[in-house]
């Protein structure tokens, strides 16, 4: 009788949360196979691009048909990314120019396809910042590939029931087109926290590993395997007393997160009485089915250009948006909403504005507030849709970006444009208009106290954030260990916020990925924060967390953060926090 082998421990980079148990399967590379060459007649030329034709139509219904599922999980940012891949297929590289090179070549369709995007996909290798962007093109040319020459399924995709998914990199689709009902969860080799794909495994709430040596898991392939997303480790061969550890871990963690949904009617107040209020970040229609559910006090930050990925934006009648958001205040039923004005570019950038084309640096750009104030009738076609949308109504306006002062006075200027012109129209106007800047830029944060003189709130916005503050992209791989939401210059960076905040008494609110993290809740509610808006999924873990804390002791704990030199102590410390705020987390 054999040996068993002895227990081992990899550790990774966490991505998503939660534990997964189920057997190791490894899933191969995009376009694994080699592409069939070979000519073809002048007169089968039209029959060929017929066939690309269908191929993209079909790649369209396999999209849809993936959105529609997303939505009805209520993982809305997952909804947005595949509808960028969806755009993809409109694109002129994807469709006349594969038709004019199948003319000029002779050859087949998919070898003609396959060349074309290899040479498309040269120019997002040579730029980092367009790296995820690269993900996508692959991931939908494989798609197309797949219908344009469709194979047999090999034992490689039939995936098990509950599988633990390994890959060299999980592309957006595959993470997408995956349910936590059968996945158990992904192991990958490359991967960051802000990538598509990760923001789509935490939406669905599938653990998630990435930064994983892959030598060491031959061993492992087709055996029982345990991935912690949450420690960011992977386990080998794990003894009896390891798996039925982790079980019960799995069971806890499932009736926590029941008997959490099932409070959400209840406050969001700390034990001595402190208010922070919940919010939900909402990009579709069907957000508000959860933004009811888990309890939220309303819609922290609406992001307004993801209901618009589909259409160009030029071409956006103010009818067509008017109609969309009289809709979300319905939905919302008399819950406040921010809306963030269109925030294009840089990572969300909508390709028919084909911004990044002609900037070397996007993300530094002409995006956000800067692009709206630089195209006045996209602007001002959105601010009027708003302001009949809130006709005797208060309307909360959020301006992405800001790095200026003299951005938010321009945007000023152009609302008494458009209020004198309704008042010239006899047009009902809103009732009260707030206007709140994101904050998320280091320019933004030192001049915050001349900022918040022209605002009635803001909002910092930690992702961009973090970012710019620290020079490090947070859809790199490179420098994913440089992306810390823990350094000391980004939580000293929230505490003048909020200070100014105080002094000015106005609301603070916090949006981000660290408003969606319990561990974070102890030091922003002890910073002086009053809103935190999250996914709706974690609504009610966030509001629990408060409900635990007490203002005073939160106000201590900041204070002895505010001391530390490290991001690691000062992530450390959150921990040791948690863990006393939350011990059966990790009992």
């Amino acid at each position: 009788m054999g040996k068993s082998k002895k227990e081992k421990t990899i550790r990774g980079m966490p991505i998503s949360e939660g534990v997964a148990i189920g057997r190791l399967h490894f899933l191969p590379e995009i376009q694994d196979g080699e592409i069939p060459s070979f000519p073809i007649q002048h007169s089968e030329v039209d029959e060929e691009i017929s066939r690309f034709h269908k191929a993209l139509i079909s790649s369209r219904k396999d999209l849809h048909h993936i959105q529609n599922h997303l939505a009805c999980e209520g993982s809305s940012e997952a909804v947005t990314i595949i509808d960028a891949h969806i755009q993809m297929l409109d694109d002129p590289v994807m469709t006349t120019l594969v038709e004019k090179k199948i003319r000029q070549s002779l050859k087949n369709t998919e070898f003609v396809f396959d060349t074309v995007m290899k040479d498309y996909e040269k120019q997002f290798t040579e730029k980092d910042f367009l790296k995820e962007r690269l993900l996508d093109v692959k991931d939908l040319s494989s798609r197309i590939l797949k219908h344009l020459a469709p194979q047999s399924e090999s034992d490689s995709y039939m995936v098990p029931d509950r599988a633990i998914i390994y890959t060299n990199e999980l592309i957006p689709s595959g993470a997408a087109e995956s349910s936590s009902h059968t996945i158990g969860g992904f192991i990958a080799k490359v991967g960051g926290k802000m990538s598509h794909s990760a923001l789509i495994a935490r939406a669905k709430g599938i653990p998630f590993i990435s930064n994983i040596d892959f030598d060491s898991l031959d061993e492992g392939i087709g055996k029982i395997v345990i991935i912690d997303g949450t420690e960011g480790i992977l386990i080998l061969n794990p003894s009896g007393e390891t798996l039925k550890y982790y079980e019960k871990v799995q069971t806890k963690l499932k009736n926590q997160y029941t008997r959490l949904t099932s409070e959400g009617s209840l406050s969001s107040e700390t034990k001595d009485g402190y208010k922070i209020d919940v919010l939900a970040n909402v990009e579709t229609l069907e957000d508000f089915k959860y933004f009811h559910e888990y309890g939220a006090a309303g819609v922290g930050l609406f992001r307004s250009e993801f209901l618009f990925l589909k259409y160009k934006v030029q071409a956006l009648t103010e009818k067509e948006q008017y109609t969309y958001y009289k809709k979300l205040l319905t939905e919302a039923k008399g819950l406040p909403v921010v809306f963030r004005v269109f925030d294009i570019g840089g990572d969300k950038n909508l390709q028919n504005l084909s911004i990044e084309k002609d900037e070397m640096n996007p993300a530094l750009g002409c995006r956000a507030i800067r692009f709206l104030l630089n195209n006045v009738d996209i602007f001002k076609k959105q601010l009027k849709a708003l302001y009949k949308a809130h006709e005797n109504q208060e309307l909360i306006l959020l301006l992405p970006l800001i790095s200026d002062v003299e951005e938010i006075l321009e945007t000023k200027r152009l609302l008494k444009h458009i209020e004198n012109e309704f008042i010239h129209n006899q047009w009902d106007l809103p009732t009260k208009v707030k206007i709140g800047a994101m904050i998320e830029v280091p320019s933004a944060v030192i001049t915050c106290d001349i900022i918040a003189q022209e605002c009635d709130f803001l909002s910092i916005g930690t992702n961009d954030l973090v970012q710019y503050t620290l020079a490090a992209d947070r859809t790199n791989q490179e420098v994913s260990g440089v992306y810390k939401p823990t350094h000391p210059s980004i939580v000293r960076m929230i505490a003048r916020v909020a200070e100014e905040g105080k002094k000015q008494n106005i609301p603070i609110a916090l949006c981000g990925e660290i408003a969606s993290n319990p561990l974070f809740t102890p030091l922003l509610v002890g910073l002086g924060i009053t809103q935190l808006s999250c996914s709706p999924r974690y609504i009610p873990i966030i509001k629990s967390m408060i409900r635990r804390i007490s203002l005073e002791e939160a106000k201590k704990f900041v204070g002895k953060i505010l001391k530390l030199s490290y991001g690691d102590a000062i992530h450390d410390a959150l921990i040791q926090e948690y863990k006393r705020y939350a011990p059966d987390h990790f009992s």
